[in-house]
């Protein structure tokens, strides 16, 4: 996600926060947003959801969710 963010300045303005699995798979933030398995990515815009995906690590699909972001 990261060389997704500095190849793209529409992205640069976009917090990306980490959530370790391991470490709080068992907190409110997991059971609130609805976060199935680690390998989880859920990106918002204005405080609304706008795409997830679970499971994929596809520069594809981590592009796709930034685009929903910026727009």
């Amino acid at each position: 996600m990261r060389a997704l963010q500095q190849g793209n300045p529409d992205y640069a303005a976009i917090t990306v926060m980490k959530v370790n699995w391991d470490d709080f798979s068992g907190a409110p933030i997991v059971s609130e947003l609805n976060i199935p398995r680690r390998s989880t990515l859920v990106m918002f815009n204005g405080g609304e959801e706008v795409g997830r995906v679970i499971a994929q690590t596809s520069t594809e699909a981590i592009e796709a969710l930034l685009q929903a972001a910026a727009s």
